[in-house]
Formats: structure tokens, sequence, C-alpha cells
């Protein structure tokens, strides 16, 4: 099935940002067993907190070489150098003083961003921050007395709640649908680098991304990120990112102009059939490697060890652990409850800042290399190099590299092993194996 996206606190804080959650019970009968026959009074006291958004930004056109010899550029004249690219999504109230999160795919290289609220008042919005690993952004309109929406607690919520979508779909306006949510912690949909999705059926279309997605109190379960469709319309599969991590992020970036995750330092892997016999348990994450100087290291976890709980809550899989990790922050301590030897442990680990290692290298010129936890992500490319008309992309992950040394494809997951394999080498020398999204590609560089 093809897939098209629709690239539809802390304390000190704690007066600026309404980052507040009401943990009071989700509305999941109707008050006096009657029925609910209007969702208007929720509406109502959402509509505020929702704003649309209009971007522009300015595309350099990419011609090819030959094109700048004066004798064939001369057929090609009417070829625009620039050309300027408009788009609409939404967002949500955070603060009284101005305060927005939205999708990062809407603002992201925007160079005007405007903001237009409910009331019908126009803004010109500035970009405080961005996470593009969980397509988030925070922007800032200079006013006051905004009403921002009330965060609940994701955690909390169950399929089958009812649920709400605010947007500005197709540029239409504040419009509002209903559904309910369909499915919980979609970590592997491979839209973000960092996924906890809430998946719902209400109706999320292409300008709806940055809107509100509430419950039946008006309050925010999610940010509505994007949907999964043949046609680019709605197809009952839509995704939003949940309420705890959007206020992890916007944090983040209105404190610290960024995101600081934090870091175990383990290698790991899901416990499948073989390991279930194996090992004896049937759920957690097995660590295949403990980094040297991590925090992990540092708790005394071991390899072979089976994580099965972090702070007591369940650990599921290997993607479930990474985002609870990243998402209780760097200097955050953690207990860790750990199976070893076929009896439970507990383990104490205070986590370390995630930190990008960067690389650039001869025969990848014009492409910078990040090590991301496990992983090597490509994270800047430059324009009209080598690497761009190779087919790279910003964000391409390399998993595998064959050389004219090795003659076979040879896993990789950190710089060290990359750099390695490429030294020395000429263009033409080696093949790389990519994964873009759900898709894996082969490049010769």
């Amino acid at each position: 099935m093809k897939k098209i996206l629709a690239i539809a606190i802390s304390t000190s804080l704690a007066l600026a940002i309404n980052l507040k959650t009401d943990n009071s019970n989700f509305i999941r009968q109707a008050p006096n067993k009657n029925v609910v026959l209007s969702y208007a009074p929720i509406v109502k006291k959402v509509i505020p907190s929702v704003v649309n958004i209009s971007t522009t930004k300015v595309v350099k056109t990419i011609l090819p070489n030959f094109l700048n010899d004066p004798f064939f550029g001369q057929f090609f004249n009417s070829i625009p150098k620039k050309r300027v690219e408009r788009a609409l999504g939404s967002g949500v109230i955070i603060s009284k003083d101005g305060y927005i999160v939205t999708n990062n795919h809407v603002v992201s290289d925007a160079q005007k961003i405007v903001v237009f609220t409910h009331d019908g008042k126009k803004y010109k919005a500035k970009l405080i921050g961005t996470d593009p690993k969980t397509d988030l952004a925070v922007i800032k309109i200079e006013t006051k007395d905004l009403k921002p929406i009330t965060f609940t607690d994701s955690s909390e919520i169950e399929v089958g709640d009812i649920a709400l979508a605010i947007g500005n779909p197709f540029g239409l306006g504040e419009t509002v649908t209903q559904g309910i949510i369909s499915g919980i912690n979609r970590n592997k949909v491979g839209i973000n680098e960092y996924e906890n999705f809430i998946q719902t059926d209400t109706a999320i279309n292409p300008g709806n991304s940055g809107g509100a997605l509430v419950d039946l109190k008006g309050r925010l379960i999610g940010i509505n990120s994007a949907i999964i469709s043949r046609s680019g319309g709605n197809n009952g599969v839509g995704f939003a990112i949940p309420s705890n991590m959007v206020k992890f992020v916007t944090t983040s970036l209105i404190t610290n102009g960024k995101v600081v995750r934090g870091y175990l330092g383990v290698e790991i892997s899901d416990i499948d059939k073989d390991k279930k016999a194996l090992y004896g348990i049937d759920y957690g994450v097995l660590i295949n490697k403990v980094m040297p100087k991590s925090a992990a290291n540092e708790a005394g976890l071991k390899a072979g060890d089976i994580i099965v709980a972090v702070n007591g809550k369940k650990v599921k899989d290997g993607a479930s652990l990474r985002n609870k990790i990243a998402f209780l922050g760097a200097n955050s301590k953690i207990k860790l409850k750990v199976f070893r030897d076929n009896k439970f442990i507990t383990l104490t680990a205070k986590l370390k800042p995630l930190q990008q290692l960067i690389s650039k290298l001869d025969i990848l010129k014009g492409v910078t290399l990040a090590q991301q936890g496990d992983k090597v992500v490509i994270i800047k490319i430059k324009p009209k190099s080598i690497a761009q008309l190779l087919g790279l992309k910003k964000g391409d992950e390399i998993i595998a590299i064959k050389t004219i040394k090795t003659a076979k494809w040879i896993k990789v997951n950190s710089l060290e092993e990359i750099n390695k394999l490429l030294k020395g080498l000429k263009s033409g020398d080696a093949l790389i194996q990519l994964k873009r999204g759900d898709e894996l590609i082969i490049v010769q560089i």
C-alpha cells in the first residue's frame, strides 16, 4: 500500500506557558446517563486556543550544471531561478503571551509566518525553535491575554475514547471533526525519528497539521500531524503527537532553544520467540551491548540483561524504551527493573544528554553525518553538491556499506565503522544502503 503523508513544565515557566495538565477522569459516559446531543460547548471552549497558520518561503530552482553554459542557457531563459511556495496549517496556543505549538513541517524553512486567531486578527509570528525528530515547532506572536489550551495526560487515553480534531483543512477556516481513538503507542509508522503516535479515525486533512486533537473536556490529547492515504485525503487513518511528548518538546524549545533528550547508552533488541525460549521471559528489551562511560555502564547494566520496566511502567519493545528514555530528559534519575539470571533486580541510572557525533568524509563531499543513538543519519546536504545530485537526502539513515575492499555488504551503526570502511576510497569505490522512511535505497558514491 502506497503511503502519502499529508503533511497535514518546568516550574519557572508555569506562569508564562499553560502546560498545566488536567488529570481528572475522562468523560466516557454521558452526564446523568443522558445522550450527548451536541459537542458545541466543547468546541466553543477550544476554538479560541486554535489558530490558522500561513507560511511563505522562496525556493531556488536547481538546474543542471550544463545550463550555466551561455550556449545552452539561452534556450532555458524562461526557467525561473526562484519560486515562491505558500502553505497553510494550524497551531495551538499554549501561553497567554503568544507561544504556539505546531508541526515542524508547517513552518520549516519559512521566510514569513502569519497567524490568524479565531477572532480574525492577524499577527506576524517569530520562529522560536524546531524539533524535526518529532515534527514539532514553537512560534510566538506578540500579544497578550490569549486563551491557552489545557493539556491532559496522554498516557491515560484509551482506544475507543471520543476525540475531536480542530484545524484549518484545505484553508477553509476553523473546522471540527469527530471520531474515536483507534490506536495508541504507534511507534513504527516510519514518519518521524521519535514516534509514539495516537491513531484516530477523526477526519484529518491537509491543513489540519498542527491543529488540536481534544477529548470531551476540551483538553489537548495531541497535535494532529499526518495521515496515511492513497489520494492525499482522509481515509480514517490519522496520527497525532501525544500531549506528553508535546509538553516535553515545547518546554525544551522555549527554555533552551533545542531539545536535550536523555541517553542511556545501550544497544538493544526486542524479545522474539527464540529469545523468549532462551531467556525464559516473554516481554522487555534485551541489552546486546553497554556503551563505555554511559549512564547504563555507571548504573551496572550488563549485556544479556532484559529491561522490563522504567520507573514502574512496563517496557513493551525497543521503540517504546527509546521514547521513554529520550523524553525523561538528560540528568533524570530513573529506576530500571531488570531481569538477570532468572531473577528481577532494580538499578538506578542517571541519564546523560544525547549528543550527536558529527563527521564529514572526502568520498561523501557535501554530506554531514551524525551519530544519533545507534544510528548514523545524514543531517545536512550541501546544495548543488554531488551528493545531492546522487539523490541523497537529509534524514537518510546509512545502514550498510559495500566497497571494492570488502566485496560484501557490511552493516553499520556507528560513525566509527563508516569512517573505517570509507577511509581512503575514491569516487565510485563504494555502495551505500540507505533507509528512507520504509524504503531501502542503494547509491554508488
